[in-house]
């Protein structure tokens, strides 16, 4: 820890790093991560949207592994294009299966990650300019963190896979 106490999270340094680029042991820790039964019936998987990674288009769809002091500490998928949903707007990336390792939570890695994701973005795919996501109704600590980085409801909640989805967005 610094000298003021913070962890790296906490001060917003996490890094985002490609699924391609992760060496074999990162790509097994990152499939080791502990997600809670209710993460995965709102996210899915892991092994599932790691697929859904690999069989897309790397142009169009980036698995993130999420890195918190050195560990990989998370994931996230982003799908941009013919990718996205057909939901998604014209120039919108979507945010999809975001999950924290549960040892890792409540340190603002999720906050971190949210506003790594907007600067990962920008550099990478610079054309798109808003994240949006849908997140099911009954994930409240979900909706409170997306809330918290800004998001913003927009446009009318609809039935999902679990139940009543909200979607949210982000201006970039």
């Amino acid at each position: 820890m610094s000298a003021a106490g913070a962890t790296s999270a906490q001060r917003g340094l996490v890094e985002l790093t490609v699924w391609q680029t992760l060496a074999p042991a990162e790509r097994d820790a990152l499939l080791r991560l502990e997600i809670s039964a209710e993460q995965i019936e709102f996210a899915g998987a892991m092994s599932k949207t790691v697929a859904a990674c690999e069989a897309g288009d790397p142009t169009q769809v980036a698995g993130l592994a999420i890195r918190a002091d050195g560990d990989i500490v998370g994931w996230v998928v982003l799908k941009r294009g013919a990718s996205a949903p057909d939901w998604a707007a014209a120039g919108a990336a979507v945010v999809g299966g975001l999950r924290i390792d549960l040892r890792h939570q409540g340190r603002g890695i999720g906050a971190a990650a949210l506003a790594g994701m907007a600067g990962w973005v920008a550099r990478h795919w610079p054309e798109i300019s808003l994240l949006t996501l849908r997140v099911d109704d009954g994930n409240a600590a979900g909706i409170r963190a997306y809330e918290k980085a800004g998001w913003t409801e927009t446009g009318e909640r609809c039935v999902g896979r679990v139940g009543v989805e909200r979607t949210m967005s982000l201006r970039l």
